[in-house]
């Protein structure tokens, strides 16, 4: 489906986009409020941990032992609370991380090796080599260094700090964005964001739907986040107009709709990667978000139940109505819906340096202590004294979140081409033509599109389940309807398959989806000839994904133009995201690239002779920055060329020789670079 704006989901979900000017708040207030956040984080994960990663169309049907999770003596944190806690001790004492301070609390508190999936490698990017290589965020969540980019890390491990920016989405967006990205980069960094809005929004806004848009205000329309929230509101819309809302399993029809679409290979062009991948579960995070309709125990309930990394959901999901509600059951919070109140201590595990035995009401007054900074020094005033005075927010400016929409066709000489009503056709050694899985869908590498880290499309790959490559290697290949002159090609590499999905691809060999060395050729009647003068712009690093490298030489005149190399990894095999080629649409000599080297070219020539940077259709054919006598030779060899009209020898000759005669009859330089144009 099609992406739709904030405001086409306020309209979806029957709510007015959010408007406001300053707000007020007391100190106990948001105290109670983190609290009920933090506590709401704790039981949503303990209820969900038993069913982590179960997967299941429809979702699950089972009991959540309340009585049993709130005799717990003593929370354990894990990844859904160890890392913000960490982050909230750095808040307290720093309105704005940088990137060095933020590597520095990792390498303080983290061991390397411990957590999972992109955390685990973020953490080994820190190392030095040969475990890593010394980076810092935000390259230490970049798709080109993180195999795991696209998972759930940073959604579950930042969505608390949108508390200390209470009212102010777009800071919250901002604060959440700048520790997401040590782990992950694209639409599960906007997955993160959303959170983060939604639960800064929660601290005066108890209307659910209203939440959910102002969570989806902060994400950019052309991320696979928008479009998955988008899915489920409208799934939500259509149980709310026909009445089963008050269905306790009215949830289910978007759980099958999430798990149909997003959650499985078949259903959503095989771009669903695992369970622990960001898309399906913000999908069901929203999901229970807006189908537990405030109440705690049913949101947390639902987020179990849904399936997926199922601690994480409703971990998310319970935070949430917590901030919302609150904790105390005198007020409203959460505890009035809980068969006895929680134990109190909370025991912070997985860090090095940073607490150990503490409470969840301490936690609370920490992230007190941290918001003063936050709400002063984005204008906001604190009126009063101890636990009564009172935090005034300021209105926000909420800026359109930055887009990167899909562009609509190719790039380059396959753009022209199509462009000009031609064809091209795309081939390679393992050749596959279908369309409804992005992983053998060879037509995509020249679509035009060249950045996945919004859409979340998957690169094109060339494993088979054999082992082996072809013999000669893997290659890539772009075939036009008549002859071309090349000068380069971009190849925009795809991502790693890893051996195990916590293993470190520097340590241990991947299954593939990389070249180790790299070659071009150029096919001219029959005969595949390779390129001489050969550069890349960057080496091919089997621990740098999705390269963008560009590959220049010589010119080269063929109907078709390929990459080829030996795939790398243990099952040989390649990716590939796009291939674009670069040059003229024709022979040299065919400067007007009609199909065919005649007067008219001549008189291009003629006009460019001797004149530096006028390019192909000013003559010069080589590509150099000058038309001389090299791209003279170059076109006479192409004379008649096409079936066009054929000058005699004798006709050339006598052009050539009259070319300051032409130049100086077709208009001489003038004014202001205009031109003195003659009468013949």
């Amino acid at each position: 489906m099609s992406p739709r704006t904030g405001a086409a989901l306020a309209v979806l979900l029957g709510a007015g986009l959010l408007a406001h000017g300053q707000r007020s708040l007391s100190a106990d207030a948001y105290l109670d409020k983190v609290h009920g956040m933090w506590m709401g984080q704790i039981l949503g994960n303990y209820a969900g941990r038993p069913s982590e990663g179960h997967v299941v169309r429809g979702g699950e049907y089972l009991d959540i032992p309340w009585d049993s999770i709130l005799d717990t003596a003593a929370w354990q944190s894990d990844d859904d609370t160890c890392l913000e806690y960490m982050y909230l001790d750095l808040l307290k004492g720093t309105l704005e991380p940088t990137s060095a301070q933020i590597r520095q609390a990792w390498t303080d508190n983290i061991s390397a090796g411990s957590l999972y999936i992109a955390n685990r490698q973020a953490r080994w990017l820190m190392e030095p080599p040969p475990v890593g290589a010394s980076l810092s965020p935000p390259q230490t969540g970049s798709l080109h260094h993180n195999m795991h980019f696209y998972a759930i890390d940073a959604q579950i491990a930042t969505e608390s700090l949108g508390a200390l920016a209470p009212g102010m989405r777009q800071r919250a967006a901002e604060l959440c964005g700048s520790f997401a990205s040590v782990t992950n980069e694209g639409y599960s960094v906007h997955a993160a964001q959303f959170y983060a809005a939604m639960y800064a929004s929660a601290a005066f806004e108890s209307d659910i739907e209203s939440v959910v848009e102002a969570g989806l205000a902060v994400v950019p329309v052309s991320s696979r986040t928008h479009e998955v929230i988008q899915a489920v509101g409208d799934q939500y819309q259509t149980d709310k107009l026909a009445g089963n809302l008050s269905d306790p399993n009215a949830w289910r029809a978007a759980q099958t709709m999430l798990y149909d679409h997003y959650g499985t290979d078949v259903g959503s062009n095989f771009r669903y990667r695992y369970w622990i991948e960001s898309t399906i579960n913000v999908g069901l995070t929203t999901m229970a978000v807006l189908y537990g309709q405030g109440d705690f125990v049913r949101t947390v309930e639902i987020g179990v139940l849904g399936g997926y990394d199922a601690d994480c959901n409703p971990a998310t999901a319970g935070g949430l109505i917590g901030m919302i509600k609150g904790y105390d059951a005198s007020g409203g919070g959460i505890l009035a819906e809980l068969p006895q109140e929680p134990n109190d201590a909370y025991d912070v595990r997985g860090l090095m340096s940073v607490g150990a035995l503490t409470t969840v009401s301490q936690v609370a007054a920490d992230f007190r202590a941290a918001v003063e900074t936050q709400i002063l020094n984005a204008g906001g005033t604190i009126d009063g004294e101890g636990a009564g005075r009172i935090y005034t927010i300021p209105d926000e400016p909420a800026p359109a979140p930055i887009e990167r929409p899909d562009p609509s066709g190719a790039k380059g000489l396959v753009g022209r081409v199509q462009a000009a009503g031609g064809q091209v056709t795309v081939s390679a050694s393992i050749e596959r033509h279908y369309s409804g899985n992005d992983r053998t869908d060879l037509e995509a590498i020249i679509d035009g599109i060249t950045d996945l880290s919004y859409n979340g499309h998957l690169p094109y790959y060339t494993y088979t389940g054999a082992d082996d490559q072809p013999a000669g290697g893997d290659y890539y290949q772009l075939n036009f309807e008549r002859p071309m002159t090349f000068h380069s090609v971009i190849f925009y590499e795809g991502d790693i398959f890893w051996s195990g999905i916590n293993s470190n691809p520097r340590l241990v060999e991947p299954r593939g989806g990389y070249f180790l060395n790299l070659t071009v050729e150029v096919l001219l009647e029959g005969e595949y000839r390779e390129v001489t003068g050969l550069e890349l712009s960057e080496a091919l690093d089997a621990n740098e994904y999705y390269q963008a490298i560009e590959l220049t030489f010589d010119p080269a005149v063929g109907e078709a133009i390929r990459i080829r190399g030996d795939a790398g990894g243990e099952w040989q095999f390649t990716t590939i995201v796009e291939l674009e080629a670069y040059g003229a649409m024709g022979v040299p000599g065919d400067f007007d690239e009609d199909g065919d080297v005649d007067r008219a070219d001549l008189l291009a020539f003629a006009d460019g002779f001797g004149l530096a940077g006028v390019g192909w259709a000013g003559g010069d054919s080589n590509f150099d920055g000058i038309v001389d006598w090299r791209d003279y030779l170059a076109m006479k060899a192409n004379l008649g060329s096409g079936g066009g009209p054929i000058p005699e020898p004798a006709t050339w000759l006598l052009l050539v020789a009259l070319v300051p005669v032409l130049r100086s009859r077709r208009g001489r330089p003038g004014p202001a670079g205009g031109r003195l144009t003659t009468t013949p």
